[in-house]
């Protein structure tokens, strides 16, 4: 597939729908000296930041505690079966499977993390799927560094929430709406409540460190934690790549999900995301 563009797409001035500091946030996105530098100056915040968390952050499987839960983390040793550990922590097998997403109770092998799902206080946090704005607590510390794997700060969501945000904040930096709900879609199905194994988190999957790497570059603190700071997040994101690579869609989506220095280096290699991408933004279109 050769690369295409939008042709005759232009940006224009955002309607004041959240408050000044995403009309700031435009403007700054849209000056020509930062447009120069702005491909370059991502890369290196986030490979930086990459680095930099890397060597902090423990090893951990993709999982789902449940409402209301928090993950005790147990890594599998020699001889251990899930009955065992399902034994010693009081719980069953069938949430350790459920938590953890295991096909198959045979399979699970010395060095593996689990999660163990244990009852956290849930007296603050709302039950309602209405919600977004209850949790417990925030992902998104007061020296600007954002927590990995923190389910209590997760905020609930429903579609109707998602698709709402995705369109207010396509309005706000520019973007065609259906490029940032294709790539919500295949990045979460439009779902809040989820961390990746990676520690991708929420609707648009933002990395810890690439909070950070946004939050210095915009100098404005957003909590990937939160539904509407989650989606704030990707589409700054989406906007910076649509600048760098000067609207191509293509490349623009393979940055999203393999880094812009990989796709300006090493071409795209991401060819199943890229199309599966693209085939969305044809049936939201």
């Amino acid at each position: 597939m050769e690369n295409t563009r939008i042709q005759g797409f232009t940006t224009t001035a955002p309607q004041n729908v959240s408050g000044c500091s995403s009309n700031k946030t435009y403007h700054l996105l849209q000056s020509p000296f930062f447009k120069q530098g702005m491909l370059l100056v991502v890369t290196v915040v986030l490979l930086l930041g990459s680095a930099a968390v890397s060597q902090s952050t423990p090893e951990a499987q993709a999982a789902n505690p449940g409402p209301g839960n928090s993950c005790n983390w147990y890594k599998v040793h020699s001889g251990d079966t899930l009955s065992r550990i399902a034994y010693a922590y009081r719980t069953t097998v069938a949430t350790l499977v459920r938590a953890n997403y295991i096909r198959n109770v045979n399979l699970i092998f010395t060095g593996q993390s689990l999660c163990v799902p244990y009852g956290s206080n849930a007296s603050s946090r709302t039950s309602s799927s209405t919600s977004v704005s209850g949790t417990a607590s925030s992902g998104l510390l007061s020296n600007g560094y954002v927590r990995w794997y923190d389910y209590q700060a997760l905020d609930w969501s429903t579609r109707g929430q998602v698709t709402d945000l995705l369109h207010r904040a396509a309005a706000r930096y520019g973007l065609p709406a259906n490029l940032l709900e294709a790539i919500a879609w295949q990045e979460s199905g439009w779902n809040q409540h989820v961390i990746s194994r990676d520690g991708g988190i929420g609707v648009m999957q933002i990395m810890p460190y690439t909070a950070m790497g946004l939050n210095i570059m915009t100098r404005v603190r957003h909590d990937p934690y939160k539904l509407a700071d989650n989606i704030e997040l990707g589409a700054i994101y989406l906007r910076t790549l649509w600048n760098g690579f000067h609207g191509n869609i293509t490349q623009v989506i393979s940055a999203y999900n393999e880094g812009g220095w990989n796709v300006i280096h090493r071409g795209i290699f991401n060819w199943r995301y890229v199309n599966s991408v693209r085939s969305l933004m044809s049936r939201f279109n």
